[in-house]
């Protein structure tokens, strides 16, 4: 079963468990588009206690490629990387003052990955201040992924779920709990070398050590949205 299965059958048993407070049929639906730190996303949301409490659940996405060079911890490698930011989050609105203000929490499942393909540069790369060259090295590859549940809060302005049918504003600021990334380094030639396979861990474990310190993601969005 997928992230986004499990996301959605997650919201479906939360909407159903609150189900009596508002019958489903008559629940009015504010539907939105947005950007954000998080990428591109959509986002539906329904209200659980109306006037003070929203269900929203989306998905947020965006990808992008560019070529540059890994230069730390003594390494120096030419590469070829994407990152892939992708994010469902389920969470509750909460609107103390029964305006247009809300405190929103939650969780996200965090798809977001980073990945860098060496693209041999001038034929050699600097590894742990070590200098090999691409038949060496083989393939090398690198990920950076974060742990796959993360919570979610912030606050935010925009009008709630069917308030006034009609099109919407919206704006979020929030943090997203991630956790520290994980880095993980590899190279083909490790296999057949004793040298390479010890400067490619040593790498990793810098790599490690410099993301351990970057645990939040901020969350900075607007969004636009019709109430139906």
């Amino acid at each position: 079963m997928t992230t986004i299965s499990r996301a959605l059958i997650a919201g479906s048993v939360l909407a159903c468990g609150i189900s009596g407070v508002t019958p489903v049929l008559a629940r009015p639906v504010n539907l939105s588009v947005g950007v954000s730190t998080l990428g591109l996303g959509v986002q539906v949301s329904t209200p659980i206690i109306p006037g003070s409490l929203d269900l929203a659940l989306g998905i947020n996405r965006y990808s992008y490629n560019r070529n540059g060079n890994y230069t730390s911890g003594g390494s120096d490698i030419p590469y070829h990387g994407n990152a892939r930011l992708q994010t469902i989050p389920v969470l509750l609105n909460y609107y103390p003052f029964h305006g247009v203000f809300r405190v929103t929490g939650g969780v996200m499942f965090d798809q977001n990955q980073f990945t860098l393909n060496a693209s041999g540069g001038n034929g050699t790369y600097t590894i742990n201040n070590d200098t090999y060259t691409t038949q060496q090295v083989g393939t090398f590859t690198g990920k950076v992924a974060w742990k796959r549940v993360a919570p979610y809060l912030g606050i935010g302005w925009g009008s709630k779920a069917a308030r006034a049918t009609g099109f919407s504003m919206g704006f979020d600021l929030g943090v997203l709990f991630t956790g520290s990334p994980q880095v993980t380094f590899s190279a083909s030639g490790s296999s057949t070398n004793a040298q390479l396979a010890s400067d490619v861990a040593a790498a990793q474990a810098s790599a490690n050590q410099k993301a351990s310190s970057y645990k939040l993601w901020p969350v900075i969005g607007v969004r636009i949205g019709y109430d139906f």
